[in-house]
């Protein structure tokens, strides 16, 4: 599948003003604590090949963990990306078989979610608005397609999805094209220069 997805950073106010704005095009379906440990491969960087691998652990109604490899970026303006996943009954067990292969964890992303369904016209995207600890406030526009989407379909999806920013009074300016993952690594590797001078 391929997964189309706009992350913008936003203020603690805009975080609390959206709920209103959200009211007739979204509905609210669930929170959601996430853990994800993100990965690096024992034959190549990660990092360098603009790849992904994470096992997720999900709290909400019930605990859940699932398995996702995310492929290079795609665009350079949006996270669009290949990615595949699966649940996952023993995350532990995978965390050792992962270790035992080579695979070592490069760090945790924990998040608070709120996870917002689209209707009518939007029904096929996600709205996630984060508090990611560490970082602050993001919000998500997801749409799921299939792995044979043209370009140019593909254009016109992150088209709307910018569309659909501007509406809900979010600036392009505060778009935010890295994961976060690399958001922290930048925050951590900036704190030990800034602390090294």
């Amino acid at each position: 599948m391929l997964e189309i997805e706009l992350k913008a950073s936003i203020d603690d106010q805009t975080f609390e003003n959206l709920d209103e704005k959200l009211k007739g095009r979204f509905i609210y379906l669930q929170s959601l604590e996430e853990e994800d440990h993100y990965y690096n491969a024992p034959d190549r960087d990660f990092k360098k090949t603009d790849e992904a691998l994470r096992i997720r652990e999900i709290r909400g109604t019930e605990k859940q963990s699932c398995l996702t490899y995310k492929g290079p970026k795609l665009d350079a303006l949006s996270n669009t990306r290949a990615e595949y996943e699966t649940p996952v009954d023993q995350a532990q067990a995978l965390h050792e078989i992962l270790n035992a292969l080579g695979y070592r964890v490069i760090l945790a992303v924990r998040k608070k979610r709120l996870e917002y369904g689209g209707t009518g016209d939007l029904e096929d995207v996600t709205l996630c608005l984060d508090q990611v600890e560490n970082l602050g406030a993001f919000i998500e526009l997801e749409y799921v397609a299939p792995d044979h989407l043209s370009d140019k379909e593909r254009e016109g999806v992150r088209d709307r999805l910018l569309s659909l920013l501007d509406d809900l009074g979010i600036p392009r300016r505060r778009l935010v094209r890295e994961s976060y993952l690399e958001l922290l690594i930048r925050r951590a590797t900036s704190k030990k220069s800034s602390q090294g001078s």
